[in-house]
Parts: C-alpha cells; structure tokens; sequence
C-alpha cells in the first residue's frame, strides 16, 4: 500500500481529506496544531462577528471522520532521496509521495511583535492586540487594512501604517480611504524605519507600542531551505503539476510554493482553494504512475474585504463596489466553506 503524507492543514490538504479515497492508499496528515484556523474569517473574528470555534477546523476529527491518520507534528526537515520527513518532536516519518500546504510567515515574534502565521498563533495573537494599550497593524495590502478597520469597528484603538499607496495602487484603495477615515482609523501613511517599538519615522514622530503584527505579505517558511530543496527567496519551486522541481515525489500548494511558469500568481488562500483539486488528482495519480493534470491560474478572482459588520469592499480585477451585499456574499462564502470541513 502506498503512503501519501500531507504536511499542514491548508486550503488544498482540507480537500485532500475529504475526498481523498482511502482504497490501496494510506494518508498521513502531519500539522503543527490540531486546528487549522479559516483565514477568510480572521476579520470576522476580530469585529466580532463569530467566535473562535465557528473560524476553525478540527483537522484531527476531520482526520478521523475521513479514515485517515492524524498527528500533531511539526515539521522541520524532508529528505527527499530517502523519502523521510523528520519531525520536531524526533520522530522519522516515511512516505512514497509528500505534499506541503504549510502556509507563509510573519516576522519572528518578541515581547512586543505578534505574529498571525502560522495560523495556530492567531487567538494568542488577537487577544493581546484587543488587551494593548497601544496596538499597531503594518501593512498596505488587503490583510492588514481588513484587520485594522475590524479591530477598531470593534472598539481598539488600533494604529495603522502603511506605504503611501494602499494596496498597490488598486482602484478600490478611495473606497477602503472613505471607510478607514470613517471609523476614525489612526492611520500613518508612512512606512517606518525599524519593526520594533519605539517606531521611528523619516518625517513622522516616533510612537511606542505594545502589541504590533506585520500583515505585509508571505515570508518563505524555513522548511525548504533547511531542507536544501530548490527555491527562490525560501518558497519551493514547484511545475505546473504542482511538484518541485529537482524532486518528482514532492509536491506543494498555496502560500509556501511559487509556479515557476506563473511567478505572479498571489500567494493567498483563494489560490490554494484553487489548487487542490489539481493536487488531489496529481497525487494519486503519481502514486499509480498515471499522466499528471496540469494548474491554470485563473486570470482574475472576487476577493471581499470585510471593513467592519455589514460593511465590505469587493473587487475584481481593476473594478470594486462597496455594496453591503458584499458583506453577506463573503458570509455565506465563508460559512459555506467551514461546513465542508465540520466532521
């Protein structure tokens, strides 16, 4: 019988386990944590919206459910000529064909810097940034100005640096400006000069915080180099079916993976969502010898911001609408999801 091993519990090895049939295949699900938190529901968490049980998946239930082995492991090294992951707590783990859906990373955490990644961190994490005095949220893209409106919808008196230009220029960026200023959002459009408190700013004073969290975009996991696999700036490598490219029997989705043949693609949840179908597929057919399915990004998507209760930003492509329907749209999309995974 042939051993399919999945390291983390993201968007795409969610779908792995519940639909990955179980005949001539043995699975074996290695995560940090036995939850695996929705990050299309963090902000929704934050504002109030839903509580902590209703944004997160029991991986090991759901494990059970779909008659499939479960550890809490964390992962720290893949021998790929031996076909042997190594786990943090000393144990060897064989396989015949591994995937990775670990997700990205923030910055490494002290006393004052919070992280949100990996995602068993983010209780801890939002606790302390709704318990600060003086909270601060970096970053201009759609995570961070999504959190910071949540955060002071809610009653915290969140801080919020960005660059000048919020996500990247995007049309939508007026619409989020309007909504931020609307909640009254200490907003520094300035990026600062260091990333631990005090703040120190080119033109702007310096400020002190006790709770900050960088929502700045993916930072390659340690894994991949610590593992001497082909990467670039730490994210693995991986072809259009989605395996790495020196190493056939490994494969990887979403965040800590780049397609070489689409560079560019976001490293978001969406993507791997997108992605696993095409993995499901790929891993059984490597472990059968079959032909191998080939992942087509798609050229644009719907991404919902969620700027507080009944209130969102949607876009797609260059255009956006800030509808309240989006607000209810999102819910359902991301309610949806999470009834897919409840065991």
């Amino acid at each position: 019988m042939k051993r399919i091993l999945l390291i983390g519990a993201g968007h795409a090895h969610l779908h792995c386990i519940t639909n990955g049939p179980t005949e001539d295949v043995e699975w074996l699900i290695l995560n940090a944590s036995t939850y695996q938190y929705y990050s299309g529901m963090y902000s929704g968490l934050a504002d109030g919206t839903y509580d902590i049980d209703e944004i997160r998946i029991d991986v090991a239930a759901l494990c059970r459910a779909n008659d499939k082995q479960f550890i809490e492991e964390t992962v720290i090294k893949i021998d790929p000529d031996e076909k042997v992951v190594f786990g943090a707590s000393g144990r060897r783990y064989t396989y015949d064909v591994v995937s990775t859906n670990i997700g990205s990373f923030d910055w490494s955490e002290d006393t004052t810097r919070l992280s949100i990644k990996p995602n068993y961190r983010l209780p801890d994490t939002l606790k302390r940034l709704q318990q600060a005095k003086c909270p601060v949220v970096i970053g201009s893209g759609a995570a961070a100005v999504e959190m910071a409106a949540s955060l002071k919808a809610a009653g915290v008196p969140i801080t919020l640096i960005t660059d000048p230009e919020l996500l990247s220029g995007h049309p939508a960026a007026e619409a989020i400006t309007r909504r931020l200023q609307e909640l009254d959002v200490h907003w520094i459009r300035e990026r600062s000069l260091n990333e631990s408190s005090p703040l120190r700013f080119s033109h702007h004073p310096p400020i002190e915080s006790d709770a900050l969290v960088r929502l700045t975009g993916a930072k390659a996991p340690a894994l991949f180099a610590d593992s001497k696999l082909y990467t670039e700036d730490g994210f693995l490598l991986v072809n259009e079916q989605l395996q790495a490219l020196d190493h056939p029997s490994l494969f990887a989705a979403g965040d800590a993976a780049t397609l070489v043949a689409y560079p560019d693609i976001p490293k978001n949840g969406v993507t791997a969502v997108r992605q696993a179908p095409i993995l499901l597929a790929n891993l059984l057919r490597y472990v059968k010898e079959e032909t191998l399915r080939s992942y087509r990004p798609q050229t644009n998507y719907l991404t919902i911001l969620s700027m507080g209760p009944r209130h969102a930003v949607s876009l797609y492509g260059n255009h956006y609408s800030t509808l309240p329907f989006g607000w209810y749209l999102k819910r359902w999309i991301d309610q949806r999801f999470m009834r897919k995974y409840r065991p």
